[in-house]
């Protein structure tokens, strides 16, 4: 199977939502309302339309396919956090979950903070649900939890955490000399 990374074309918005939505159903299944996870089914078509004129106007969604299909997404820029007005952001990062355990996530985070390296930031946020699994995931990568915030959805609170990355540039040599020496 070959996996690639790349800049998102407007062609993979419609896939890239199928991806954020399928992600959604099983991620976070039990942490939020089901009703309202079965809701961002019929969004579809409004959720590709924006998701078309982010990477057509942005230029801020990487995209992982195999063998041509979209498996997984990433969306960053600068944080949308007014603590962190300084800091990049990823504000998104989903891979299907036949497609976990390959590297594909850990290739999107590196690829979105190289992104943010090349803007001029050097330190970065992203906020993770409470009771994500992937929570260990982002501390492997160098993230510490430095606080929470409530964001609403679908009428409902979400807590989250907000992992704060510092010093890109070193993540960046870390995982890659890491990656050179086989680790």
């Amino acid at each position: 199977m070959n996996i690639e990374i790349r800049k998102a074309r407007e062609k993979d918005a419609l896939a890239i939502s199928i991806v954020h939505v399928y992600t959604w159903k099983t991620t976070y299944c039990g942490l939020i309302p089901e009703e309202a996870l079965d809701a961002l089914l019929s969004e579809l078509p409004q959720r590709a339309e924006k998701m078309r004129h982010r990477i057509l106007e942005e230029d801020t969604v990487l995209a992982a396919t195999a063998d041509d299909t979209v498996v997984a997404f990433c969306t960053y820029g600068p944080s949308r956090n007014k603590d962190f007005s300084a800091a990049g952001e990823i504000y998104a990062l989903y891979c299907l979950k036949g497609f976990h355990g390959k590297g594909i996530g850990k290739a999107l985070f590196l690829a979105a903070v190289q992104e943010l390296v090349r803007q001029g930031y050097q330190t970065m946020i992203l906020n993770c649900l409470k009771g994500n699994s992937s929570l260990q995931f982002y501390q492997h990568m160098g993230g510490t939890v430095i606080g929470e915030r409530e964001d609403t959805f679908s009428g409902g609170i979400l807590h989250e955490d907000i992992v704060f990355y510092k010093e890109l540039d070193k993540i960046m040599e870390r995982k890659t000399k890491k990656k050179s020496s086989g680790a």
